[in-house]
């Protein structure tokens, strides 16, 4: 299940008459200013190995939930760019995992190296996503 579903209609209208291109840059923005919504905790990435220079895409780490929210509720909160960037890295992840490659999560930081399979992206976790080479051949 991906957590980006459901979305007030008010901030579904501004995502709509927005490009992609310009919630990218709004969220590049809001990055480098490191300007966050009160929902959002930090960042996270997906890092794609294998690819020229092994971009990572940015994605923002929600805050711990209050009781009785639910990370629906807290989604609600993100700014429309903020929201894009939770979406891209879901589909960036989805696709990988559908051409058959295989995705891991990691904690930054951590010294023991433990990676563990990644279903999809969980923005309530502070992990990042690897999405690994593909081995081919013998």
């Amino acid at each position: 299940m991906m957590y980006v579903e459901r979305m007030s209609d008010t901030k579904e209208a501004t995502m709509s008459t927005t490009t992609s291109g310009e919630l990218a840059r709004a969220w590049a923005e809001r990055v480098r200013e490191g300007a966050f919504s009160p929902a959002v905790a930090g960042t996270r990435e997906v890092r794609v190995f294998g690819q020229a220079g092994d971009a990572p895409v940015v994605f923002p780490q929600l805050r711990a939930l209050q009781p009785g929210e639910t990370p629906e509720l807290v989604i609600e909160l993100l700014e429309p760019d903020e929201r894009w960037a939770l979406q891209h890295a879901e589909r960036v992840v989805t696709t990988h995992q559908q051409a058959g490659r295989l995705t891991a999560e990691v904690q930054r930081g951590r010294a023991d190296g433990e990676v563990i399979p990644a279903l999809r992206v969980d923005p309530l976790k502070a992990t990042d996503i690897l999405i690994l080479n593909q081995i081919t051949g013998g």
